[in-house]
C-alpha cells in the first residue's frame, strides 16, 4: 500500500510541474483579414495577449503589449508578388477585446499578380501555433487558410474564389484542431470519462456536453450573449479540479464527507488571501465564495442519489455535463469569434466547426477509455487513481494561474 501512495505521489508531482509549464494555455492561435484592393492591402491581425507576453527580450521592454507586437509584426510580416517586395506604409495599434491584442498594416503593392506572405510574427517562438488567415477582395470572401510552422509562405491568387465546400471543410478542420490542442478542454473530457466510469455513461456525458457548447457557442458566436475570456478559462480551470475531487470522493467510503468540505475551504482561502493581499477584485472573491458553497453542495448530491434508478443517475449526469458544457462553450466561441466569421453566412461553418469538436471528443473519448480502464489489469496502480491527482493538479493550478494573472 506504501508503494503504491509513494507511486501515485511521484507521478502527481511530475504530471503538475510537466503541465504546469507547458500546458498552462490552450492551443496557440492568431487570426488575420487581408482586405485587397487594386494597388494596396489592409491586413488586420488579432493575438492572444499571453503570446505577446513570450516575444524574446520583452523583460527588457519598456513599451506596451500592443506598441511591442506592432514593432515586431513590421519586421516578421513580409508581404511580396513574384517581382518585387510590397511597401509597408502604415501601421497601427486598435482596440480588441481583453486577452487580445489587435493591429493593422497597410502595404503599397501591386495586386494585380501572385501575393505571397511571409509571416513569422509568432512561430520563431511559439512552434506549435496556428494562424487562421481570411483574404476578401471587393468585398468579397475569396480565401481562407489555416497556418502552422510548416507553411513559410502563403500564396494568394487574387483571382480565385472561394469554393462553398472548402469552407465547410476549412471549419471542420479548424474544429478538430482546436480540440485536439485544446489542453484544458482534453483535461475535462479526462474527467467526465473518469466520473461516468462506463462507455455508456461517458457517451451520455459527452452527448450533454455536446449539446451545452454547442448552445453557448452558438449564442455566444452571432452575439446574443457576451462573456469574459479571462473569467471563462478561469471556470474551466476550476471545472478539471471539480471533475477529479469527485472522483476521488467517490471512490472515497472514509473521507467522503471531508473531501467536500476540505476542497471547499480551499476556495474559500484563496479568496480571502487574494483580498488580503490585494492581489483578488471584490467581484472575483465573491465568485470564490460562490463556487466554495457550490463546490460543497455538487460533491455531496451523490450521497443523496445513491439509492436512485440509474436511469435517473444518467439523467443527472447527463444535465450536470450539459451545464459545464455551456462553460466551455464560451470558451469554444471566444476562438470562433475572433477568427473573424462571416455572420451573415454563419449556419454552415459554425456547424462544420461543432461537427469537428465533436469528432475530435469522440476520438479523445475512446482512446482514453482504452488506455484508462483496460490496463487495469497489467499495471500495480490503477491509471484512473494516478490520472485523478495530474487532472487535479492542472486544472488546480490554471485557475489560480488565470485568476491572478
Amino acid at each position: 500500500m506504501m508503494k503504491r501512495l509513494k507511486f501515485t505521489r511521484a507521478i502527481f508531482i511530475c504530471l503538475l510541474l510537466i503541465n504546469s509549464t507547458s500546458l498552462s494555455h490552450t492551443k496557440s492561435e492568431s487570426y488575420s483579414n487581408w482586405i485587397i484592393s487594386q494597388d494596396s492591402i489592409l491586413a488586420t491581425i488579432t493575438i492572444p495577449l499571453y503570446e505577446v507576453t513570450r516575444l524574446p527580450g520583452i523583460q527588457s521592454k519598456t513599451t506596451t503589449f500592443e506598441e511591442l507586437f506592432l514593432e515586431h509584426a513590421e519586421e516578421s510580416i513580409k508581404v511580396k508578388t513574384q517581382k518585387e517586395d510590397c511597401q509597408l506604409i502604415s501601421s497601427q495599434k486598435l482596440n480588441a477585446t481583453e486577452g487580445f491584442v489587435r493591429i493593422e498594416m497597410s502595404y503599397d503593392c501591386n495586386t494585380s499578380n501572385l501575393l505571397m506572405v511571409d509571416y513569422r510574427a509568432i512561430f520563431d517562438f511559439s512552434p506549435s501555433h496556428m494562424h487562421f488567415a481570411k483574404i476578401y477582395k471587393k468585398g468579397i470572401l475569396i480565401s481562407e487558410l489555416l497556418v502552422n510552422n510548416a507553411t513559410e509562405t502563403w500564396k494568394i491568387s487574387t483571382s480565385e474564389s472561394q469554393k462553398p465546400n472548402s469552407n465547410v471543410l476549412q471549419f471542420f478542420k479548424l474544429g478538430v484542431d482546436h480540440i485536439s490542442g485544446g489542453y484544458d478542454h482534453i483535461a475535462f473530457l479526462m474527467g467526465i470519462l473518469l466520473v461516468a466510469g462506463t462507455i455508456t455513461r461517458s457517451i451520455i456525458a459527452v452527448s450533454g456536453f455536446t449539446i451545452g457548447h454547442s448552445l453557448s457557442l452558438f449564442a455566444a458566436t452571432v452575439g446574443i450573449i457576451e462573456s469574459n475570456s479571462k473569467i471563462v478559462e478561469v471556470f474551466i480551470g476550476y471545472t478539471i479540479a471539480l471533475m477529479a475531487i469527485e472522483y476521488v470522493n467517490k471512490k472515497s467510503n472514509k473521507y467522503e464527507k471531508q473531501i467536500p468540505i476540505l476542497f471547499a475551504l480551499i476556495l474559500l482561502l484563496i479568496s480571502l488571501l487574494g483580498l488580503t493581499f490585494g492581489n483578488l477584485h471584490i467581484k472575483s472573491a465573491i465568485a470564490y465564495l460562490g463556487l466554495s458553497l457550490f463546490t460543497y453542495c455538487y460533491l455531496n448530491i451523490e450521497s443523496f442519489v445513491r439509492n436512485i434508478k440509474q436511469s435517473s443517475k444518467n439523467y443527472l449526469l447527463l444535465c450536470t455535463t450539459l451545464i459545464f458544457g455551456l462553460l466551455h462553450g464560451l470558451g469554444f466561441a471566444g476562438f470562433l469569434k475572433d477568427s473573424g466569421i462571416d455572420n451573415e453566412n454563419i449556419i454552415l461553418p459554425l456547424l462544420s466547426f461543432n461537427i469537428g469538436l465533436e469528432f475530435g471528443q469522440l476520438c479523445i473519448i475512446f482512446f482514453a477509455w482504452l488506455i484508462l480502464f483496460k490496463t487495469k489489469n497489467y499495471l500495480k496502480e490503477p491509471l484512473p487513481s494516478v490520472a485523478s491527482g495530474g487532472l487535479f493538479g492542472i486544472g488546480f493550478y490554471w485557475m489560480i494561474l488565470r485568476t491572478f494573472s
